[in-house]
């Protein structure tokens, strides 16, 4: 049976499972690659994010806060043996991510209570936000009410130990009359040895918080007893997937004796949550509600845990060995009708070994108490697809993300991973998402699936349950996808392709920014489009956030603008080395860090991932790890200034890591110049040979770098050179050596962040080409009425340029005076201008991203201002934005 022992001292989860599954399937019904179901608008995402500059994506899961749609929430396990975890958090709509201000500095543990195994999240109606943190003996559980600021905590959640696998769901404001549940695996009750899974079954249990008559004080950090949703002493459960809360209220009770279920005297809202069981060849689903609290269990009416459950048959998908699931968890999605839909992953088995992975699904109309016959999700293109999680909006309306890949599943016996399944499978995964606005009818429509991240995200093989766990374990267990205010798509994933693969993703995080959402009232869904070659972020944010304190903004570190170019070789510094040029606007360039840190620094990073058939030399690895994450900085400290380029590396914590960014080869003389003082600038020119793939290795693209993402930094003393990465061997705790990547640095303090963009050599502004850009017209103003642009660019006639915007209702005066960035996309239709300008006289930074109104109609238009102000992506009203 499955034992998760989440983030042991290796740094690793042990699941100690072996599981048999049959392939049940029916063809369901597909359309064109980037369309909705209904075959117009296409679905497209914009930029990804980096979400974890500091510590690791390992399993990143999501919350968004109802109460503002720009708050979002992410966090991953850190390790037991380190006892941290992370939450981040975006104020921005998930732009720009940091810890929350509880993280204490430089490591980002949230609270004072143990934990490192596995991380849930929960927001509730009034924006309170819950923590759970996995210690194997218990679960540590928090709450806080001012957004991560505070966080108060008990190391006992529940009144049970041996504990795994936690997910949360929320019903109103547990703090004033709503209620937080907690399902979980407990390991071993009853001591039952199960017929694929093996020794020390689980069981499936379901917590209520907060325990009448306890106040709300308790809510989320003090759980009742369980109740157990499996027999104790059965093998009913694997691992369960996640719970939801459905928004409906039925009078649906328990089971009755001579068939049927009761009738309650009032509507209540159900708990489900979805699990297979110990031979991974069933899938069922617990249906929950809420009890009066008792001693004396008296079914509809009360129970000692609050609640009352049944579990309830969704799908057999064979015999025991002919078939298995657990890729990793079944997952399911409510929709605002109370209809439920179920995912899970299945691969055939024969003579034991395991076959390519599908998705399959199945949907109940009536509570779960019957299910449609499980069909299989059209994938064109891909042969293995695992980590699925659904989300749910308006009747019927379904998006599903997950990772998948074109590799095949080999033949027996020729891998490492023998009995294979995904982790057996050497391909590229990226992260996809399919869309179905017909849920629940007879055939599912579905989208054929759309890449949600630019490129793909891991290279090699993948862990899961059902290939047995002897895959990579870099991606964790999941993936998660939320349902923004709008009906859009919001993911946080992890992408591995770096120096540090086996063991240090970058969290990462992507909205869907077009086409067809999952609320009918708000589609098609509308947002930027990625930007290219700069960026500007507004001033006032640059602030140490740690231990519970936010300093005041550092103008110092305060990001206006950041830019990148690759300007003709000869004028390039040294002339003729063929470099790229990245630039900082700062508020007021002063170089000291704010104390106690002695050193400071202001780094741009990127992505550069291999090409999937690239080829690696006898010295270099960076084709098997999938790419590289390089950077350059700026550094300020004790002993001077300098610039330095390199990629990322990882710091042990315990016995896990955490992503640091230590220069490996210092840029000297004119390629390292600043000038100091308000509107101070910093402009490093990198040999484009430094920042690149090893000779021979091919990149993914020969024209484009991935998510530039500028950012300012704090560190306690010496450099972020030291200590140098050291590539060897490094034994950690328990005398496991595992981590055979860089290893270096120092940890820091994150102060600025500014939004991710893309870099196109050639895509105008410096790189080549004749583009012109022009647009006039009104966009809603932010406060109501409408908000006047103009802006004329032209690379071709050498005209006169300008950009100039108006908007009323925000007091809002815009002029360009200077542009140091034009980039156009021709494949997205979109141009993005950056530079400086005034707003009312005075000076600010700005960015503005426009598209064709001809080609996607009507067009979008969105401005930047560093002073705060921001028009986010809004269609035309009226007028045109034409490119050329």
């Amino acid at each position: 049976m499955p034992v998760f022992f989440s983030r042991t001292a290796t740094g690793f989860v042990l699941l100690v499972l072996a599981v048999a599954l049959c392939l049940a399937a029916s063809p369901a019904v597909f359309t064109q690659t980037g369309t909705d179901p209904s075959g117009t608008a296409p679905i497209t995402f914009g930029q990804p994010t980096i979400s974890g500059i500091q510590g690791v994506g390992f399993e990143q899961d999501i919350r968004l806060d109802p109460t503002n749609a720009q708050r979002v929430y992410t966090s991953v396990p850190g390790s037991l043996s380190s006892d941290t975890s992370w939450i981040w958090h975006s104020e921005d709509g998930g732009k720009t991510f940091k810890w929350v201000t509880a993280g204490t500095a430089k490591v980002g543990k949230p609270n004072s209570c143990a934990g490192g195994g596995d991380t849930e999240l929960a927001v509730d109606s009034a924006g309170n936000l819950y923590f759970n943190d996995l210690t194997l003996v218990n679960f540590s559980t928090a709450r806080s009410g001012d957004h991560g600021a505070t966080f108060v905590c008990s190391n006992t959640g529940v009144p049970d130990t041996a504990v795994d696998r936690q997910w949360y769901a929320t019903d109103g404001d547990p703090t004033n009359g709503g209620s937080i549940y907690l399902s979980n695996d407990e390991i071993g009750p009853g001591a039952v040895t199960c017929p694929v899974s093996g020794a020390v079954n689980n069981v499936l249990a379901m917590y209520r918080s907060p325990v009448a008559p306890a106040a709300g004080t308790t809510a989320g950090i003090q759980f009742g007893p369980a109740f157990k949703v499996t027999r104790a002493s059965s093998c009913d459960e694997g691992i369960m997937g996640n719970d939801e809360v459905s928004p409906v209220a039925t009078r649906t009770g328990q089971p009755l004796t001579g068939g049927g279920f009761a009738t309650l005297p009032t509507p209540v809202k159900h708990i489900y949550v979805i699990h297979d069981d110990a031979t991974f060849s069933k899938i069922a689903m617990g249906r929950c509600f809420p009890v009066a609290f008792s001693p004396a269990p008296i079914a509809n009416v009360s129970d000692p845990s609050g609640l009352n459950c049944v579990d309830l048959p969704v799908a057999d998908l064979g015999a025991p060995g002919t078939v298995k699931t657990g890729g990793n968890f079944p997952t399911m999605a409510i929709d605002k009708a109370g209809n439920l839909y179920a995912v899970w992953e299945q691969a055939p088995v024969t003579g034991g070994h395991i076959g390519d992975t599908s998705l399959m699904y199945a949907y109940s109309t009536n509570e779960g108490n019957t299910w449609s016959t499980p069909i299989t999700i059209p994938t064109p293109g891909l042969l293995n697809n695992v980590f699925a999680w659904p989300a749910a909006g308006d009747n019927g309306r379904v998006d599903i993300a997950f990772y998948g890949t074109d590799a095949a599943v080999p033949t027996a016996g020729s891998t490492s991973c023998p009995n294979g399944g995904p982790d057996s499978v050497n391909g590229t995964w990226s992260l996809y998402m399919v869309q179905t606005l017909n849920g629940h009818t007879a055939s599912p429509m579905f989208t054929a699936p759309i890449l949600a991240g630019e490129h793909y995200i891991h290279k090699g093989t993948i862990q899961t349950v059902l290939g047995g766990q002897c895959g990579d374990r870099t991606l964790g267990d999941f993936l998660q996808i939320r349902v923004g205010s709008k009906g859009e798509a919001q993911i946080a994933y992890a992408d591995s392709n770096n120096a540090d693969e086996p063991f240090a993703p970058h969290g990462m995080y992507v909205k869907q920014n077009g086409g067809t959402g999952l609320f009918a009232s708000s589609s098609p869904v509308s947002g930027e489009p990625i930007l290219l070659n700069a960026a500007s972020d507004p001033a006032g944010d640059a602030m140490r956030e740690t231990s519970g304190i936010s300093l005041p903004n550092d103008p110092n570190l305060d990001i206006l603008q950041s830019s990148f170019s690759q300007p003709a070789p000869a004028n390039c510094h040294p002339a003729g080395t063929p470099c790229y040029r990245v630039k900082m606007t700062v508020n007021n360039l002063t170089l000291a860090p704010p104390a106690p840190d002695a050193v400071a620094a202001w780094l741009t990073q990127w992505l550069v991932p291999a090409a999937p058939g690239c080829v690696d030399t006898l010295t270099t690895d960076s084709c098997k790890k999938g790419g590289k994450n390089p950077f350059v900085y700026f550094e300020s400290n004790p002993t001077g200034t300098s610039c330095w380029s390199g990629e990322n590396a990882a710091i042990l914590v315990g016995g896990g890591s955490a992503l640091t960014y230590p220069g490996t080869k210092q840029i000297t003389g004119a390629a390292c110049s600043f000038v100091l003082g308000p509107f101070g600038t910093i402009t490093i020119d990198v040999p484009i040979a430094d920042v690149s793939l090893p000779p021979g290795v091919a990149p993914l693209s020969t024209n484009r770098l991935f998510s530039v993402t500028a950012s300012t930094m704090t560190i306690l003393a010496g450099n972020a050179e030291t200590k140098q990465p050291d590539k060897g061997v490094h034994t950690l705790v328990g005398g496991v050596d595992v981590f055979n990547s860089p290893i270096g640095g120092q940890l820091f303090d994150l102060i600025d962040v500014v939004r991710a963009y893309d870099f196109v050599p050639g895509a105008g502004g410096g790189g080549g080409g004749c583009h012109t850009a022009d647009g006039d017209g009104d966009v809603p103003g932010n406060k109501g009425g409408s908000a006047h642009f103009h802006f004329h660019e032209d690379n071709c006639n050498l005209q006169p340029d300008s950009e100039d915007f108006s908007d009323p209702s925000s007091g809002t005066d815009f002029h360009s005076t200077q542009v140091t960035s034009v980039a156009y996309d021709t494949v997205t239709h979109t141009v993005t201008i950056a530079g400086l300008g005034t707003n009312n006289g005075l000076p600010v930074a700005f960015t503005i991203v426009a598209v064709d109104s001809s080609l996607v109609p009507p067009g979008l238009f969105s401005i930047t201002l560093s002073n705060g102000y921001i028009n986010s992506s809004d269609n035309l009203l009226d007028g045109s934005i034409v490119l050329h």
